[in-house]
């Protein structure tokens, strides 16, 4: 029951993590100009590049999310039962 507990709480935290991560982050762009000099026609093409602290974010939830996902499907071992040492099967006559 705790290990599904955890993940839970693992694999929630990871997506929201990420929903506010994607949200409030903004990558570098950088804008590339060319002009063709025979036809005068000018191309810009704006590439995105996130920081690399954001990749290792990133690796981060997904590891914490897989974490997560195992916990909740990962099933409990069920402990046998055994009968207590003073019940009168097991004292001993004097």
């Amino acid at each position: 029951m705790l290990k599904r507990a955890i993940g839970i709480f693992l694999t929630l935290s990871s997506l929201l993590t990420y929903l506010i991560l994607d949200m409030l982050d903004n990558p570098v762009k950088t804008k590339i100009t060319t002009t063709d000099m025979n036809s005068g026609v000018i191309t810009a093409t704006v590439l995105y590049q996130y920081p690399l602290m954001y990749w290792v974010i990133c690796v981060t939830l997904i590891i914490t999310f897989v974490l997560g996902i195992y916990f909740i499907l990962a099933k409990e071992k069920q402990y046998e039962e055994y009968p207590l040492c003073d019940t009168p099967e097991y004292t001993r006559n004097k």
